[in-house]
């Protein structure tokens, strides 16, 4: 079974995210989505039920919260909730991430949101933590030891890993390093640095985020044998002197092909309130009409039937249960009907093995030959 994961995103919107520095030109708050956006569309991709996330937002023009009341809590929003999200929720995220007019909110506290939404969700089961902080680091910190060491102190408890990137951050391993920078971020990132070692967790700049986003990533899979049994030199039933091992294969390799679309269809609304608002005659005369409901989507289920001519059936073809079939092969234009028992006449009957038959010089063997998943045993 698939490991149970439960990530949030602290997403920084404030007014400052709207600039763009460094040559850069998209602003900061686009420059730190391309990131956001990967990890978040990558999740839905995957269709677990076991992949949750959750997205808050950061120096917000509201304040939506469960601790809202607070002061050092305000200017922070839940703008999703820790669940499985799919393609609906996906659109809506789009419309609630956008640039805002607030200069203040903090992020340690928006930390401890965080904190509280996968604490909630995941109790004490066996989940995969993760809280990932994205922000320019313009806005005020609440700088206060007793509450950033309660912190570190739940964070290395219950197993969460805690991601901080930072636009513009010093990164000496990256090799970044921004000039003139503004006291107030050059302090946050001494903070957020302090926090993260804390904790165990990991601080770098967007820049290397973004970067990294382009390179393949590795999917670890549960190893599956393709083989096991015996590995012999020699017919072990003729010869005495054969040698037989025990064996198992793997894959050590194989090929991450993309990921197979899906097919959807758009559910209506019921009909009993299309009747009602089906049309709309505007003051001008203009028909409109009503919009479908494009936050509901459903599966398409496929099925097959079975038919045969029948002149006294309706279309003239019979529908026939599948159980009422039987193999056959087509020779001409006649159908030469096989019967289970005759059937099982003309299998080969084999068994699995991995024999040597031969050994032949290295130099001889053709490249195209190695060709595929590479194994090992």
């Amino acid at each position: 079974m698939a490991e149970k994961e439960a990530t949030v995103y602290i997403v920084d919107v404030g007014t400052s995210m709207g600039e763009n520095h460094n040559g850069r030109h998209e602003s900061n708050l686009d420059f730190a989505m391309t990131y956001v956006w990967d990890k978040i569309t990558s999740t839905v991709a995957l269709d677990r039920k076991t992949a949750l996330l959750g997205v808050i937002g950061l120096r917000t023009d509201e304040t939506a919260n469960e601790l809202e009341s607070e002061e050092s809590f305000e200017n922070i929003s839940v703008l999703q909730e820790i669940s499985n999200v799919l393609l609906p929720e996906l659109q809506l995220l789009r419309d609630k991430i956008v640039l805002s007019n607030a200069k203040s909110g903090d992020a340690i506290s928006a930390i401890v949101i965080a904190i509280q939404m996968i604490t909630k969700q995941c109790k004490k089961l066996k989940y995969k933590r993760k809280i990932i902080l994205v922000t320019d680091g313009r806005g005020a910190l609440d700088t206060d030891p007793d509450s950033i060491t309660e912190i570190t102190k739940k964070i290395t408890q219950d197993d969460m890993e805690l991601v901080i990137l930072g636009v513009d951050f010093d990164d000496p391993d990256f090799g970044f390093k921004e000039e003139d920078k503004d006291p107030q971020k050059a302090q946050n990132e001494e903070t957020f640095t302090a926090l993260t070692d804390s904790c165990g967790g990991i601080m770098g700049t967007m820049q290397a985020a973004v970067e990294e986003l382009g390179m393949p990533r590795l999917k670890s899979t549960r190893p599956v044998p393709s083989y096991k049994g015996l590995l012999t030199l020699g017919d072990p039933a003729i010869y005495d002197s054969a040698a037989c091992i025990d064996v198992e294969r793997y894959p050590r390799t194989m090929i991450r092909r993309p990921m197979s679309a899906s097919q959807f269809v758009q559910r209506l609304e019921p009909a009993s309130e299309s009747i009602q608002s089906s049309v709309t005659v505007s003051g001008d005369g203009d028909i409109e009409m009503p919009d479908a409901n494009i936050s509901d989507l459903s599966n398409v289920r496929s099925s097959r039937a079975y038919y045969v001519p029948d002149q006294t059936a309706p279309g003239g073809k019979k529908e026939v249960s599948r159980d009422d079939l039987a193999k056959g092969y087509e020779y001409g234009r006649t159908a030469v009907h096989i019967s289970e028992t005759d059937e099982n006449v003309t299998k080969l009957e084999t068994q699995a093995a991995l024999e040597l038959i031969g050994l032949i010089p290295w130099a001889n063997v053709s490249e195209q030959s190695q060709f595929g998943n590479e194994r090992m045993g």
